[in-house]
């Protein structure tokens, strides 16, 4: 396989298909905001099979986004720097602030989760655990780096020489398949057992998808659409939740796949850069807040004599104050600390230009820093 790799620039495509996803979590979670006084329940409506399946989404971009990127990194370290330091800044003050709400008042705990060291330590450092760390929707952040892991092994190996990556990507879908045949729990498995799980089918279909494109080669793409076929076919033996995994990641799969091979064509509709490509950059910030957002103004929503019919104007509410806090903490927080930490920009710059459009100071980061991780991070 060809080591090296075009600068593509920005890839709006792909900022398109993170946004997309982040509206779905976003919907997909939007109970929080009509529980306390309705009971018209997105997790018990005819929605329920489709319900987050914009996280499938996110993992099959990443696969795809980490396979484009790690040709371009000198070292397997430096590959697991970048990620690590555009992950957990951000994840970090996000734990922070759970933790400071159980303690100032205990009911207010995501998940019920045990106030222990290894569960606050792990959670901090993303680190799998047998059950959901602090900020509940850092169980698919834990896989992420699993799948970080793994790459950086593949680096240090192969320097992805030949068909390593190939092979990589065979291997990745291996590690699903026993994951759905042994009924391992995508979200709620032991924490060793994590590597062994059904969604690194997700990893593996975006990154064979990008190797088919680096190849040129047919031999790829009838490979990949192989492993996807026997995804789908192993689906039909395993327990109820694998089954209704398997699928929504080889639809997640076939989604992505068809987005990304068109892209050309739907990259022309009208308007639609100016309002996905904002989201797509600021997705992982409306991942990390769109929780604690949508739990509070729920709370407090849920003190109103609110009738029954008002749940849908008042779940489209919430849903645009969500977006907009995580637009919001994207500008404040996201954008100035990797500013800060990885573009060079001395602390007190990097924060106090958040709104600057145009003139900058200090250095910026590469034109094509924006797409290397699928919940919002920048490369």
């Amino acid at each position: 396989m060809e080591k090296t790799v075009s600068d593509p620039g920005r890839r709006p495509d792909l900022e398109w298909l993170k946004a997309l996803a982040a509206l779905e979590v976003v919907v997909c979670h939007s109970d929080l905001a009509v529980k306390h006084f309705s009971g018209t329940l997105i997790a018990q409506s005819w929605y329920l099979p489709l319900s987050g399946i914009g996280v499938e989404v996110f993992f099959v971009v990443s696969g795809y986004l980490i396979c484009l990127r790690a040709p371009a990194y000198a070292s397997a370290l430096a590959f697991l720097r970048a990620r690590l330091l555009r992950l957990m800044p951000l994840y970090a003050l996000f734990t922070a602030l759970a933790v400071a709400a159980r303690l100032i008042n205990p009911a207010w705990a995501w998940n019920r989760w045990d106030v222990s060291a290894g569960t606050i330590i792990g959670s901090f450092l993303i680190l799998p655990q047998p059950h959901y760390p602090i900020v509940g929707v850092g169980w698919s952040l834990e896989h992420e780096v699993i799948f970080y892991g793994l790459v950086a092994l593949l680096i240090l190996a192969t320097r992805l020489a030949g068909e390593a990556p190939v092979w990589f990507g065979l291997a990745l879908f291996g590690l699903g398949w026993c994951g759905a045949l042994v009924g391992i729990a995508p979200s709620d498995a032991a924490w060793y057992l994590h590597p062994v799980s059904v969604l690194m089918t997700g990893f593996a279909a975006g990154w064979l998808y990008r190797c088919h494109e680096v190849d040129g080669r047919l031999g790829v793409a009838w490979l990949l659409m192989a492993c996807l076929a026997v995804t789908v076919t192993l689906s039909l033996g395993t327990d109820p939740a694998n089954t209704e995994r398997s699928l929504r990641l080889t639809g997640a799969s076939a989604l992505v796949i068809l987005f990304v091979a068109l892209r050309d064509t739907i990259l022309r509709l009208p308007f639609a850069d100016r309002i996905l490509l904002p989201l797509g950059l600021a997705t992982y910030s409306i991942y990390l807040s769109h929780w604690f957002t949508m739990s509070a103004l729920g709370k407090a929503v849920g003190r109103l004599p609110l009738p029954e019919s008002a749940q849908l104007p008042v779940r489209l509410a919430v849903i645009a104050v969500a977006v907009a806090v995580g637009l919001l903490v994207y500008r404040l927080l996201e954008r100035p600390l990797d500013r800060w930490l990885r573009a060079g920009v001395p602390i007190g710059q990097a924060f106090r230009q958040p709104f600057r459009r145009r003139r900058t100071i200090g250095p910026e980061l590469p034109p094509n820093a924006g797409i290397a991780h699928p919940i919002g991070a920048h490369e």
